[in-house]
């Protein structure tokens, strides 16, 4: 005498939930291989990041003379304040770009 749910009733229970195995979505690992193989093989142009040089003759302001961003005045947060927004932080300025 079997005691377990057969594969029927467990779909009948999970109804739209049940997952359909050949209709699968990728996996991020998945998704990541593919792509590095389409880029090995031509398909898939490899992506482009901006140059240290480029960064550094940018004049928007965002990089400094050495190519490193420049974060904007008052950005980033107080990590005391967060976790308690009573405290007075233990760190001088304390802040988490």
């Amino acid at each position: 005498m079997n005691k377990g749910y057969t594969q029927e009733m467990i779909k009948e229970m999970l109804g739209t939930a049940w997952l359909d195995k050949s209709n699968m979505p990728e996996t991020g690992n998945q998704i990541r291989r593919r792509k590095g193989q389409e880029m090995r093989a031509g398909t898939r142009p490899y992506p482009k990041y901006p140059s240290k040089e480029s960064r550094i003759a940018d004049t928007s302001g965002m990089f400094d003379d050495d190519g490193n961003y420049v974060y904007p005045e008052g950005s980033g947060f107080n990590w005391m304040q967060k976790v308690d927004p009573d405290s007075k932080g233990y760190l001088p300025g304390g802040k988490v770009s």
